[in-house]
């Protein structure tokens, strides 16, 4: 069984992440996987990093990408390519059909709803596909298009971090010198200032909070200069989202979370899975994560001075802190890294289903 992944996004994002996670858990079940992408890009980058097997189909249109990748298709016997968006999907579809082999995977990301546009219904109709979805109330309500193939669940997961030790008898406690580490998504620039904002409001009150500032790699000018007209610059470590050896979460007492979809839901689950509880706004996507209260805590949107007090309020409160923490742990453990295996199985084994290749 031979997979192939379609990555068209320079960046990495929590998109890319769950198709890398999708085929680190095929691969353990025997399923030979390779990404097509970028060469340079920062995903192609990070997917070699991981140690997956990434081909260079460079640039272009949907009928130049899909000439290419009927390339990949045909050489490497794929059975299989997924996709997210209509531009891959198209593309793909397009392999199939030159190749006269294979299907496609459309997966939908987390927390948003299917949209075939007028490239992802003309795909339909060149190549055989099926649908992944990121979480059961995602598919829920929805009806795959005529003639398409199975559509199935696939969630996220993460691997459980080491337990941090406490800290020594006389040595500085968390509350006492804490660390905030931010994490700001895709397309979310205007929300990273806000926090930014809330972070110079916070000055006075915490003079010894420090912060982690992770965000894509094309916002960081910007927010950077915003912190240094705040005044805060030197408060804040700057990380890009993927980055190789990230650490943010390794000394955080809270992570403030600023993302969609998937940014949001592995920002969250990676922060649960080091006992980190999260500050985010109440969102769909989060409150499938978190439990205001018990793992973290969640707001309706508000102004930078609300934002301010709720981190000020959450850090002063050591007891609460410690026992969010316990519950950021017992949350995690409900998304092992296998949870999504199933998921994936089913919809790669409808998929290469060669009687379905016509249809």
């Amino acid at each position: 069984m031979r997979a192939c992944f379609v990555v068209r996004r320079a960046a990495w994002c929590g998109a890319t992440r769950a198709f890398a996670d999708a085929a680190t858990l095929l691969a353990a079940r025997g399923y030979e996987t390779c990404f097509t992408a970028r060469a340079g890009t920062e995903a192609a980058l990070r997917l070699a990093a991981l140690g997956h097997d990434v081909i260079d189909v460079g640039g272009g249109g949907w009928l130049r990408l899909g000439w290419r990748l009927r390339r990949v298709v045909s050489r490497r016997l794929t059975e299989v390519l997924f996709v997210h968006d209509d531009a891959e999907h198209l593309a793909a579809a397009a392999a199939v059909r030159l190749a006269g082999r294979g299907a496609v995977v459309r997966r939908t990301p987390m927390g948003e709803r299917l949209a075939l546009g007028r490239d992802g219904r003309f795909a339909m109709r060149l190549a055989a596909t099926g649908f992944v979805f990121a979480h059961a109330d995602d598919l829920r309500g929805v009806t795959p298009p005529r003639g398409a193939l199975a559509a199935g669940v696939a969630v996220p997961g993460v691997s459980a971090a080491a337990l941090r030790p406490a800290p020594a008898a006389g040595a500085i406690a968390p509350a006492d010198a804490p660390r905030l580490a931010i994490f700001a998504g895709a397309d979310m620039r205007r929300e990273a200032l806000v926090a930014l904002r809330a972070l110079a409001l916070l000055a006075p009150r915490l003079p010894a909070l420090r912060a982690t500032f992770v965000s894509p790699a094309a916002d960081a000018d910007v927010v950077r200069i915003e912190a240094a007209a705040l005044g805060v610059a030197d408060r804040i470590e700057w990380r890009a989202i993927g980055a190789p050896g990230d650490d943010a979460l390794e000394a955080a007492a809270l992570r403030w979370v600023i993302a969609r979809a998937d940014d949001a839901a592995f920002a969250v689950l990676d922060a649960l899975t080091h006992g980190v509880p999260v500050v985010a706004e109440r969102t769909p996507v989060i409150g499938r994560f978190v439990e205001d209260g018990v793992s973290g805590v969640l707001r309706h949107r508000g102004e930078e001075p609300e934002w301010a007090s709720l981190v000020a309020t959450t850090l002063a409160r050591a007891d609460a802190l410690e026992a969010l923490r316990r519950g950021a742990r017992r949350a995690a453990a409900q998304w092992t890294p296998d949870a999504g295996a199933e998921g994936w199985v089913q919809v790669t084994e409808a998929a290469r289903d060669r009687a379905r290749w016509s249809a």
